[in-house]
């Protein structure tokens, strides 16, 4: 999936940079909640622009890894006026997600820089 285009500059240059400072095991954990995602949003413009929105709320949060876009789901387009996929369908990815992310003994909290 190109970004180029649907992001900012700075929010592209944020995603770039978490994506290359992130290790093998994580990039893979991204890819694979990325996939189960699309794979009940469909991957067409509209599940796209969901995964967008979801990366667009990640960097605003600053989380300091991808591998926490399963945690993103639900904060990211619940409340979106402009949401285009049901809420049962962000809820079952949300769902299916959280079960990727316990079967892979992922965190339950987003990864975060502390800004002390």
């Amino acid at each position: 999936m190109d970004i180029a285009g649907l992001v900012d500059s700075e929010t592209e240059g944020l995603i770039i940079e978490t994506w290359r400072d992130m290790s093998d095991a994580d990039k893979g954990h991204f890819i694979n909640q990325v996939a189960l995602a699309m794979s009940i949003w469909g991957s067409d413009e509209e599940g796209r622009m969901m995964v967008v929105k979801i990366l667009k709320h990640m960097t605003e949060s600053e989380t300091n890894t991808l591998a926490d876009f399963g945690l993103y789901i639900e904060r990211a387009l619940v409340n979106d006026a402009e949401l285009g996929a049901s809420l049962n369908k962000i809820r079952r990815a949300s769902l299916i997600i959280e079960g990727y992310r316990i079967k892979n003994a992922l965190s339950s909290v987003p990864h975060k820089e502390l800004g002390l």
